[in-house]
């Protein structure tokens, strides 16, 4: 699994969410309105701690800042590694990176931006959840699908992309997988510990079988129940982006910056790679 130097504070489950703006553009206009983030701007944005995406430039798996500003390339590729960690060593997500890009994957050069591979991945976890086929063949049809329009500088581009998005997948299927399992223990040992609860759940039982015998309304919307994948890379926390847009840290002379991302209602709810590490 990944590096348990750098765990992320567990959630309690993670779901999709909704397919749209909703993607790496989101933290683009960020960059374009403040042209590059600062460490602690980009842990505002990420959920990481300064010390992690320090240790990740140190260890070379991201390079360093330009003038103390993170800039595109810098940021994707955090995402991407903050995605895949706890399923993939870090070594080898720097490896995948370079099986994608070579030796310009560092750098944002190569066969494609990691900030466009980044939302691929989040497209096809979502379509992923939609068909609800997750055998090796049917990720990689989705894969295939999203990539359609994809056309790379050299014959074996697509290959690489749809090998590096398929392993991607899978990364993050675990990772949901590993949360859900892990919130289930949670409960269980809860249960160990108040008995009462499994008779209180018992008492519940008749109704909720009542309940499941009903068919479910067909609202010509995929059902909550197959929505198993993680689809967190997807679940920007838009205060956050407004927040730090008009905000400014005292590095940039405390000069607030119009934000051009539209208000969303407040919402409690974090999806797990915007929670910060214990």
């Amino acid at each position: 699994m990944g590096d348990t130097n750098d765990n992320t504070a567990q959630g309690t489950e993670t779901t999709y969410a909704e397919y749209g703006e909703k993607d790496f553009s989101k933290i683009k206009m960020l960059l374009e309105a403040t042209g590059g983030l600062s460490l602690s701007q980009v842990c505002a944005v990420t959920g990481l701690e300064a010390s992690t995406i320090q240790n990740w430039v140190k260890r070379g798996w991201v390079t360093h800042p330009k003038g103390k500003k993170y800039e595109e390339v810098h940021v994707a590729r955090i995402l991407i590694i903050n995605a895949l960690k706890e399923c993939i060593k870090l070594e080898h997500i720097s490896l995948l990176m370079s099986y994608v890009n070579g030796a310009d994957a560092k750098t944002g050069g190569g066969i494609i931006k990691e900030s466009e591979l980044f939302n691929y991945l989040g497209e096809a976890l979502q379509k992923a959840g939609q068909a609800d086929d997750l055998s090796p063949g049917g990720v990689e049809s989705v894969v295939e699908k999203v990539i359609s329009e994809y056309k790379g500088p050299t014959p074996d581009a697509r290959i690489r992309i749809r090998k590096a998005l398929t392993v991607m997948i899978f990364a993050c299927v675990c990772t949901d997988v590993k949360r859900r399992t892990e919130a289930m223990m949670g409960q269980i040992l809860y249960d160990l510990e108040h008995p009462e609860n499994i008779i209180a759940e018992l008492a519940e039982e008749p109704e909720e079988a009542e309940q499941e015998t009903q068919p479910p309304e067909d609202d010509g919307e995929v059902t909550e129940t197959r929505k198993t994948v993680s689809q967190a890379l997807r679940e920007w926390d838009l205060n956050s982006v407004e927040k730090i847009i008009n905000e400014q840290d005292d590095d940039d002379g405390g000069k607030a910056v119009e934000s051009k991302a539209k208000p969303e209602e407040k919402s409690s709810y974090r999806p797990w790679y915007f929670r910060k590490p214990k």
